[in-house]
């Protein structure tokens, strides 16, 4: 996967005892998504990919501390198109692994809240100015401002996003698990078909009624690896080597 691999470059540390490997290609991609929306404000770019990265992090550490209370040992890698967080899921049962899967979004939409309860009590911010703060800031306004919108949008708007049933998102992995139970032979099979006409409906939707070319090109890309995973499912029934996982049985 892009950004994936490991590089000399990679930034490492450990941090409650979970490490954290982030690639290049992060810096890079979250930059680009930056000033495309600030017209080339260095100092906006600059604390967007801070946002990016504190919201991330506090994503996928949602995930591995849930794991780690099921006595596992995850690890955390943020790359090219957002965060990872390797969890043991086979080691889960069902009920575990839909709590490892949903803790990642529930710790972003309490860094959101935590944000909102702050600049309320603290600044006396109405709802209606949180919600425009979400929707985007106006070009004029300082860098505490663009702070607090970039991470109600990261958290809120990202945060749904990421719950649509499209495999690897968190909402495609719930997907898949519970598939997995009402189906065990084709759960998998069924969750790629779900991601991927979801994904290639909204790609084609985001493509005909806005100019977003990130977003389109954003759900495209999941369209295209849900395609190749039944690909690779079919293939491998063909030639006798698919096996379904046996992680459903604890």
């Amino acid at each position: 996967m892009l950004g994936a691999a490991e590089t000399p470059y990679d930034l490492r540390f450990r941090f409650l005892d979970i490490p954290v490997r982030i690639h290049p290609l992060f810096w890079l991609v979250s930059a680009v998504m930056g000033l495309s929306q600030e017209d080339h404000n260095l100092p906006a770019v600059a604390l967007w990919v801070a946002c990016v990265l504190v919201s991330i992090l506090v994503h996928e550490y949602g995930h591995g501390l849930m794991s780690r209370a099921f006595d596992c040992s995850p690890s955390i890698v943020l790359w090219g198109l957002g965060g990872l967080c390797y969890s043991q899921g086979e080691r889960q049962s069902p009920g575990q692994r839909l709590a490892v899967i949903f803790a990642g979004p529930g710790a972003g939409f309490v860094l959101c809240g935590l944000v909102i309860l702050v600049t309320s009590v603290g600044f006396g911010i109405t709802p209606a100015e949180q919600l425009k703060a979400a929707l985007g800031v106006d070009p004029e306004t300082n860098l505490l401002v663009r702070a607090y919108s970039y991470l109600i949008f990261i958290n809120l708007v990202w945060g749904f996003v990421n719950l649509l049933p499209m495999w690897p998102l968190d909402g495609g992995q719930a997907t898949q698990v519970l598939l997995s139970l009402f189906d065990r032979a084709r759960g998998q099979r069924w969750c790629h078909i779900v991601s991927l006409l979801v994904s290639g409906i909204l790609a084609i939707m985001v493509f005909r009624w806005t100019s977003d070319v990130f977003l389109t090109i954003f759900f495209a890309y999941f369209a295209m690896i849900n395609f190749q995973s039944l690909q690779s499912i079919h293939q491998a029934q063909a030639m006798g080597l698919y096996q379904e996982d046996e992680w459903w049985r604890r």
